[in-house]
């Protein structure tokens, strides 16, 4: 079998934990014109996954369903549409190799309540199969890794990240801490693939304050065109800075609507650290600038704004915004 079609079905059976005669659905995004033709090269990677994946589970006997519809908003945190809802039924297994990402909505969690478990994959793309990419590690090693960083978060009321003009004391909710290593075998488990990361809600408008900074090219759910601060205070982002107007400008426009364009759109709702050694800036850069990956970089920190509930926090709002931080140090502060 051909090397990539392997690490697909060990994506089943290993990270999945599959046992014949489950029902598995692949839910895929269609390209919906409105949104341009700029991003439709993303949506036809998406496709081409969907079907391998597809192509490869019929072939080793297995119960799959591709489920397809066309997202109205060109964005991540986007509900299902009910259509998704009503064909679904009760999956064991639910993979979302979608390009706009669906963790952190009602539909994710209805599944979850069901006793799905579910791989949540937005941006994946089929190279990740490939030999050294990101799921071509040793899981069960990554995930007793990614469990030690988390237990030293549940044993922490503060967390301290200092990098390259960044420096966050975090306070997090220590019954809020989790795991997303990639192994999704138990009922009503769900997370990112590829994993892993371990990663916490911080307290509600609690003590979190600092500053970080997001470096050229990183990113957000694109990669930025400049080097950018964000200005955090008693748990909510309060600025956005640039070196210079030129930099403001492109702030005032591109960044500040993601964080000050909603109400409680600017809630500090995530601190995530990067565990997985296959992924490394050189990675990235070879590949593209991909979030979903890219805040499983290990030595990175990953601050995001936005939609906590979907982690079991308080803010309920249709934003999730990861911002990742390159080459951390981290320090644990009970």
């Amino acid at each position: 079998m051909e090397r990539i079609n392997v690490a697909i079905l060990n994506a089943l059976k290993v990270n999945m934990g599959y046992k014949e005669g489950e029902k598995v659905a692949i839910i895929m995004q269609e390209w919906n014109p409105k949104f341009g033709e700029g991003i439709l090269p993303k949506f036809e990677k998406a496709k081409e996954l969907c079907f391998r994946m597809y192509e490869v589970f019929r072939e080793n006997n297995v119960d799959v369903e591709i489920i397809s519809y066309m997202p109205e908003e060109a964005r991540s945190g986007v509900d299902a549409t009910k259509d998704v809802y009503e064909r679904i039924g009760f999956k064991e297994i639910i993979f979302m190799p979608t390009v706009f990402s669906l963790t952190h909505t009602n539909f994710r969690k209805v599944q979850t309540e069901k006793g799905s478990r579910i791989a949540s994959m937005p941006g994946f793309i089929l190279e990740m199969f490939e030999e050294g990419g990101p799921m071509d590690v040793d899981y069960n090693i990554l995930h007793k890794n990614t469990e030690e960083i988390a237990n030293k978060l549940r044993e922490s009321r503060f967390v301290r990240i200092i990098a390259d003009e960044t420096d966050m004391k975090v306070e997090i909710d220590k019954e809020l801490v989790h795991v997303s290593s990639g192994l999704l075998d138990k009922p009503g488990k769900y997370g990112n693939l590829p994993g892993a990361e371990a990663y916490v809600v911080p307290v509600h408008e609690g003590e979190s304050f600092g500053y970080f900074t997001v470096p050229a090219g990183w990113g957000g759910a694109v990669p930025l065109k400049y080097k950018v601060k964000f200005i955090v205070e008693k748990g909510k982002f309060v600025d956005v800075k640039g070196e210079n107007k030129e930099v403001q400008d492109y702030i005032e426009k591109e960044i500040k609507p993601l964080i000050f364009g909603g109400k409680d759109f600017e809630i500090l709702a995530e601190l995530g650290i990067g565990t997985n050694p296959n992924i490394t800036k050189d990675y990235i850069a070879k590949k593209g600038w991909n979030t979903l990956v890219a805040e499983k970089i290990f030595g990175s920190a990953h601050f995001a704004n936005g939609n906590s509930k979907g982690m079991g926090g308080k803010n309920d709002v249709p934003v999730h915004i990861d911002w990742v931080v390159p080459n951390v140090k981290i320090f644990f502060e009970s």
